[in-house]
């Protein structure tokens, strides 16, 4: 056999080729559980054939030596009987069936899919884990069988994966201890840094955004996004740090603003009292405009750096904002360039029915955190507001098996209908592995920005568009 001399072609799936074939594997793994499926409790519904998207049978000549197929189970787009002849087995051809119905889901605007085999199939779960599949919890009519099923799930389009760490160490650690979090956690695709503010006795708090800068030189993929309170932190400093971290990273920046409900940390900042809800987000719509305002204050080439005359800007360049508000008056403009992204990417967390906070986040923000049954109402809100591209992310606190963490999250755009998921830790492990294990196999891979991740065009300074000088 030489691979030219394979054929796929798709046919039905009650067809007389796949038929056989499909008996063929009966044969070879049923023998496998018999001692489990003698009162058949733990045996799959069969396949309708109206649920069958798609069947690849593969030949050689005229042999059928292949097959696999592809069908709707619930909210699930489920890959089902793979299935290679003895004679054609490691030839990379059950590799090239997978591939053809991936092939078939992405024509037809499918996003994910995932399989179930069974436990004592271990070459083919070496196959799902080789060709890029990550292992899940029973889903679906398999959702009770813990002892057989072995679920896999694959993203089509990519997830946006990342965790959320305290920037505060566990009581008796250390700095560096938190470092090493960080970059345990690098292979995500962002990582928030919390800001706790009060810390436990015998704790050490670090501050987000400095520790993020601290960390963003020794991280080589995921992006950094420090909580920094939009209720206690003046603009101007919010701008100059995030700024800062996207210099210091190459543009792998965001920023998570904070809304702070709770006296203690309004009395360790002495700025103000506390707050109503409404007004707390009104400040904090307010702080987001200014320092976007802000990153934008110098066009991209307001620096010339010339030697020879002394000049190190463009005056004309650089823009004051001249912002007058309901909380806040700035003249600016900031004291940093343009940073690589020139506006970093905006994360908001959403409280279930918080409709002042989802009001700004579906307004302002570039990614939105909800739970679970959020989602819906995060994404009519966005549409309601005219604005397109805005990911919707979903929280899922860390579990007890930070391997299962990672399938929790490919598997989120089925149950959920989110964009990606952040896994929460609040608190750092003391086995700094567990971190890795939750974030592997996750993510979209993509590199870059934080906007080439999300997909987000890098915008001119609004200035520039506006024609205003300095």
């Amino acid at each position: 056999m030489t691979e030219s001399s394979i054929r796929i072609v798709q046919e039905s799936w009650d067809g007389a080729a796949a038929t056989a074939l499909r008996a063929r594997m009966d044969e070879d793994v049923h023998p496998r559980y018999a001692d489990l499926l003698r009162d058949g409790s733990t045996t799959p519904p069969p396949v309708q054939v109206d649920d069958v998207i798609a069947t690849l049978v593969a030949y050689d000549g005229d042999e059928p030596v292949g097959t696999a197929s592809l069908k709707r189970t619930g909210p699930y787009a489920e890959v089902k009987r793979v299935f290679i002849e003895t004679t054609h087995r490691r030839t990379g051809l059950a590799a090239r069936l997978l591939a053809g119905l991936e092939e078939v889901a992405r024509s037809r605007g499918i996003l994910d899919l995932v399989l179930q085999t069974g436990a004592r199939q271990p070459e083919a779960i070496a196959l799902y884990e080789r060709e890029g599949w990550t292992p899940i919890a029973p889903f679906g009519p398999y959702a009770d069988d813990g002892e057989i099923s072995r679920c896999f799930a694959k993203p089509l389009q990519p997830l946006i994966v990342g965790v959320e760490l305290p920037a505060g160490a566990n009581a008796g650690a250390v700095p560096q201890h938190v470092i090493e979090a960080i970059l345990a956690a690098d292979a995500a695709d962002f990582i928030v840094l919390t800001d706790g503010y009060l810390a436990p006795e015998g704790s050490l708090l670090l501050d987000a955004g400095t520790l993020a800068t601290f960390a963003a030189p020794r991280t080589r993929h995921a992006v950094l996004v420090p909580v920094i309170t939009a209720t206690h932190t003046e603009p101007f400093h919010v701008a100059k740090v995030i700024q800062t971290l996207d210099f210091v990273s190459r543009g792998r920046a965001g920023w998570q603003p904070g809304v702070e409900t709770d006296a203690r940390i309004a009395a360790l900042f002495g700025r103000k009292g506390v707050e109503d809800d409404a007004t707390l987000w009104a400040e904090a719509d307010e702080v987001i405009d200014v320092v976007s305002r802000l990153w934008d204050s110098w066009e991209d080439d307001a620096e010339i750096r010339d030697v020879e005359t002394g000049r190190f800007i463009d005056r004309d360049r650089v823009h004051h904002i001249d912002f007058v508000g309901r909380f806040f008056s700035v003249k600016g403009p900031s004291i940093v360039p343009r940073s690589p992204q020139g506006q970093p990417p905006i994360v908001l967390r959403v409280d279930d029915e918080d409709e002042d906070a989802l009001a700004v986040a579906a307004a302002r923000a570039d990614v939105i955190r909800v739970s679970a049954s959020g989602v819906a109402r995060a994404r009519d809100a966005v549409r309601a507001v005219g604005r397109e591209g805005v990911a919707v992310i979903v929280e899922l606190p860390a579990s007890a098996s930070p391997r299962g963490d990672a399938g929790r999250a490919v598997s989120i755009r089925q149950e959920t209908g989110a964009d990606g998921a952040v896994i929460v830790f609040d608190r750092i492990p003391a086995e700094i592995r567990d971190i890795a294990e939750a974030v592997r196999g996750t993510g979209s891979g993509r590199g870059g920005t934080f906007r080439d991740r999300l997909g987000l065009i890098r915008p001119a300074s609004r200035y520039v568009r506006e024609g205003i000088t300095a």
